[in-house]
């Protein structure tokens, strides 16, 4: 028997969000390896980096988080300075954070913060000791010889406190907390100074969830939090985009107009919501390998009253402990779906995105059944997944919904064509009839070898024409229609106009 472990995961928001470990670890047994194999169920690979998305939904304060952001211990991802690495290898320093939350430094709201929080072991028998190593420490990691900082930032002692801080493995321990203050720059540009300096060219360009968190940098009063965590041999990097929204208390910014908090009170749930936007696709940095948890949909829910899941618009994963779990999409809950507390977290699977209507699901008051219903996607056709099902034909066609084929339909439908409501319109339409068809014609392509070359090679210039969406530039609905009806003219010609040209001129010869 040997262990694979497939992933870690930190969910860590801003300074104030509860920062958690969802460890999963897969055994897998060499007896077991042609049973695998059989069910055709893919290998999870390994990869340092994981994008997030949170939602906490506090009934309790009456408020709202959003966090959109990423984790790695790669140094590659997120790139620091030389003393700001060096922490890693110093086991006294337990965490620092760059952060401009409101009232980081309570008595001047105006400024950003470096908050440092160092181990009380070691420094000292009384207050005063404590506090003047803890300065020591701190400055040593900030400030060079001369005194200037060495970040891109110019820090000035605030203040030192000693506080009680809870482990991730649950453990209470006291650490010495030492505060800087730094000019408070807006989100949107610091988002921006950070990404170019410290956010791998890979990540930047790769889309998925940092589109989002660049959308949500520019929210008013959003704030960002960069958190580096020294852990065994390797340091875990944190960059988070956080904006807290309530239409309910006056001192917050509101949600919407109300939508949010209608659609809570009717117990309907959606992470998107938030981020307003149809639909969301992972990084294309995971494009080419199975990492069914690098990326991660995580919702908190706080009542004063006990609720339970209703239902899920979705697959609904109910255990987390064999390589079946992971293949497909869906929800899971890690703790008990009842009580005053609920924890959802979205797995995207073998799947590179997933549509707004799948990722609804419901909460109620607490009953005696905990049963889940399991929903459709698009209440009343029937069909699961229509926005975000997978494209049965080429995925049978060309071996894998990882195949780059499959991807780039995927691609074409989610980030172009469901942009747009006439798009959104179309797709509804088509789905219908694709999938009255689809599963038979697919399951034919896994039987029969020469088929499914027919069919690969058939697909080829419907490939080579939705290319073209690639270069056009869809900003109205205008545009979709007219892109849209062009590329279905085009592909008509294709198919049919040109062939019935071909047979009638061959029938001309003979």
């Amino acid at each position: 028997m040997f262990k694979f472990l497939i992933f870690l995961i930190l969910l860590a928001g801003s300074s104030l969000f509860v920062t958690g470990v969802f460890a999963l670890e897969v055994e897998l047994q060499l007896e077991k390896e042609r049973e695998n194999e059989a069910k055709g169920w893919l290998i999870p690979e390994q990869h340092q980096l994981q994008e997030q998305i949170q939602v906490i939904i506090d009934r309790t304060k009456l408020e709202n988080k959003i966090s959109v952001g990423w984790l790695s211990t790669d140094p590659n991802d997120i790139r620091l300075t030389r003393n700001l690495e060096a922490i890693s290898s110093n086991p006294q320093i337990v965490s620092l954070t760059i952060t401009n939350e409101f009232a980081c430094a309570p008595t001047q709201i105006e400024k950003a913060c470096v908050i440092i929080e160092v181990a009380r072991e070691g420094l000292g028998d009384n207050i005063t000791e404590i506090l003047k190593n803890t300065r020591e420490i701190t400055d040593s990691i900030l400030l060079d010889e001369e005194g200037d900082t060495i970040l891109y930032f110019q820090p000035k002692f605030y203040s030192s406190t000693i506080e009680e801080k809870i482990s991730f493995h649950g453990e209470k321990n006291l650490v010495s907390r030492a505060v800087y203050t730094i000019t408070k720059t807006p989100t949107d540009k610091i988002f921006s100074i950070l990404s170019n300096t410290i956010l791998s060219e890979n990540i930047r360009t790769s889309g998925g969830f940092y589109n989002n968190a660049e959308k949500l940098s520019k929210y008013t009063f959003s704030e960002y939090t960069l958190s580096l965590i020294p852990l065994e041999n390797k340091m875990l990097r944190t960059l988070h985009i956080v904006w807290t929204c309530s239409n309910e208390l006056r001192e917050l910014i509101a949600c919407d107009e109300g939508n949010i908090d209608e659609q809570i009170a009717r117990g309907n749930i959606n992470p998107l919501d938030f981020i307003h936007v149809e639909n969301i696709s992972r990084s294309k940095i995971f494009a080419d390998q199975f990492l069914p948890l690098n990326s991660v949909i995580h919702v908190l829910i706080y009542s004063e009253e006990d609720l339970q899941v209703k239902s899920v618009n979705s697959n609904l994963i109910t255990t987390l402990d064999k390589l079946g779990d992971i293949q497909e999409s869906g929800w899971f809950f890690p703790e008990d779906r009842t009580g005053q507390a609920i924890d959802a977290r979205y797995i995207f699977g073998k799947e590179l995105s997933v549509s707004k209507n799948s990722l609804g699901f419901s909460i109620g008051p607490y009953e005696s059944s905990t049963v889940i219903e399991i929903k459709a996607p698009n209440e009343g056709d029937g069909l699961p997944g229509l926005e975000s099902g997978g494209c049965l034909i080429a995925t049978a066609a060309f071996g894998s919904e990882l195949a780059p084929q499959v991807q780039f339909l995927r691609e074409i439908r989610d980030n172009t064509v469901l942009q747009t409501e006439s798009g959104s319109a179309f797709m509804t339409g088509f789905n219908q009839f694709y999938y009255s068809f689809s599963p038979i014609v697919a399951d034919y392509e896994r039987e029969n070898p020469v088929f499914r070359e027919a069919v690969k090679l058939t697909l080829t210039p419907l490939l080579t024409s939705l290319t073209l969406l690639q270069y056009a530039d869809i900003d109205s609905e205008s545009e979709m229609l007219g892109y849209g009806i062009s590329i279905i003219l085009l592909n008509v010609g294709m198919y049919f106009v040109a062939p019935a040209i071909l047979i009638m001129s061959i029938k001309k010869r003979i």
